[in-house]
């Protein structure tokens, strides 16, 4: 039928919830992603969705709104991941029907980060003080002008593993893989393309024309 078409939504560099700009990289607004899966989603038009990603990730919930809205479409969805798709860039793909990308894509890196600079020790050399004045505990928990105490780092990674389970749980589930074996991919380590077909986080090798000629086919 004349005028039927396939959506190629790109999804490139870091990606929070409203975008902007950083100094060290280009960044993407999860919340319009969002915006154009529900027009492609809307329009009669569009039989299928092609999400076109060069991404090492972003923040938690700037990745998380986009993986969520892609639950929501009931149209065939497919993924090309292009040099990057990691971290929460491939928590996104995962939840798409099935996922190319090239045998040297970067893929996977599921984990989370929650690493900063502590700049206490360089204070202290310069005789500058720190003067904590906070009404909690934990207040001004993770700031870089004090060294973090045991008791600080440990509540810091339990919410850190509590989202580290959200996001396993989720991947596995839009993979159609048990929570176990995931989880043992789940290191933080990144896989080349030919190696994340081999552990099924990928379905095929193949390039931007490839995943657009599939979801055309799923499409019918």
């Amino acid at each position: 039928v004349g005028g039927e078409k396939v959506a190629v939504i790109p999804i490139k560099g870091t990606i929070t919830l409203n975008g902007g700009s950083t100094l060290l990289s280009t960044t993407v607004s999860g919340n319009e992603i969002v915006e154009k899966i529900k027009d492609a989603d809307a329009d009669n038009q569009i039989k299928a969705i092609v999400l076109e990603i060069n991404s090492g990730g972003g923040t938690v919930l700037g990745s998380k709104v986009v993986a969520d809205a892609l639950k929501e479409t009931e149209k065939p969805t497919v993924t090309v991941i292009t040099e990057y798709g990691a971290s929460g860039a491939y928590w996104i793909a995962s939840q798409t029907d099935l996922i190319y990308a090239d045998d040297l894509s970067f893929v996977g890196s599921i984990s989370v980060l929650g690493s900063h600079l502590e700049f206490a020790g360089l204070l202290e050399d310069y005789n500058v003080t720190y003067r904590r004045l906070v009404t909690g505990e934990y207040k001004d928990i993770g700031t870089p002008y004090k060294e973090m105490t045991s008791d600080e780092e440990s509540l810091i990674m339990e919410r850190l593993e509590g989202i580290h389970n959200y996001f396993v749980q989720d991947v596995a589930l839009g993979r159609n893989m048990s929570v176990e074996n995931m989880e043992e991919l789940a290191d933080g380590l990144f896989y080349l393309g030919y190696e994340a077909k081999e552990l099924q986080l990928i379905d095929e090798i193949g390039n931007r024309d490839d995943a657009i000629a599939k979801a055309e086919e799923l499409a019918g």
